[in-house]
């Protein structure tokens, strides 16, 4: 389910389209719905950091990629572009029933060392950092 078809959309901070998809900015997480056919590296993806740790500075939050669109992504580069992430705290990928999005998810856990939460649907995401934050502030 794309960000702008669900509840959720009313809470959206900021918006930002560009070349390589569309992200959406709530107060403490970053959604990214990837343009179909996109291949993300980070020369590509210099601009969505440089906008993201802007909104995000000094404030700790989660990047959700919101896996609507088959996309590929450069494997060095993937843990080269999360450790310039300055204040994220963990990652979400939400997969939709599509066996080799799952598998790069699993791929992808290995180069991150930051807390990596995989679900089937967006609502999920939501309960889940609803209940981390309850956790953190503890």
């Amino acid at each position: 389910m794309k960000i702008t078809d669900s509840p959720y959309y009313k809470k959206v901070v900021e918006t930002h389209h560009l070349d390589i998809g569309n992200f959406y900015f709530f107060e403490n997480m970053a959604v990214s719905e990837v343009n179909e056919g996109a291949h993300l590296d980070l020369s590509n993806t210099q601009k969505l950091l440089k906008i993201t740790n802007s909104f995000y500075k000094g404030k700790p939050f989660s990047h959700v990629s919101n896996r609507i669109n088959k996309y590929s992504v450069s494997p060095i580069d993937f843990a080269n572009y999360c450790k310039s992430l300055e204040n994220v705290e963990s990652f979400v990928a939400i997969i939709y029933n599509n066996y080799f999005d799952e598998m790069n998810a699993q791929i992808e856990k290995h180069f991150i060392k930051k807390p990596y939460y995989v679900t089937d649907n967006l609502n999920d995401v939501f309960l889940w950092k609803s209940k981390n934050l309850k956790n953190l502030s503890a």
